[in-house]
């Protein structure tokens, strides 16, 4: 099972999830440290995760600010030379990228 997801709310979604979570923790007072902490994590949220992918010579060569794992598909070399297939079909060479410990914490 992830640890971790991403999850996209709209911001009515947030509120209604905010709301939510603040009435079941004034019923349920044993699992308040807990729905004060999903709170907590509601209030910072950025829409988005800030990803820098760097390039230098047209290879990636490191990631930074993605909380989860990035797939990098690379295209450049001879098809007979690629190993690995797209979600499209076309040929390239695929490794993962781990999340970024900074971003996640």
């Amino acid at each position: 099972m992830t640890k971790r997801v991403w999850v996209s709310l709209s911001t009515d979604e947030r509120a209604f999830l905010r709301k939510a979570l603040a009435q079941y923790a004034r019923e349920n007072s044993e699992e308040h440290s807990v729905v004060v902490g999903l709170l907590q994590k509601l209030e910072p949220v950025r829409p988005y995760p800030d990803i820098t992918i760097g390039v230098h010579g047209g290879q990636v060569q490191w990631t930074a600010g993605n909380p989860f794992p990035l797939r990098i598909c690379d295209y450049d070399g001879d098809k007979r030379d690629l190993p690995d297939l797209d979600k499209d079909g076309e040929w390239c060479r695929q490794w993962f990228e781990p999340p970024d410990v900074q971003a996640v914490s």
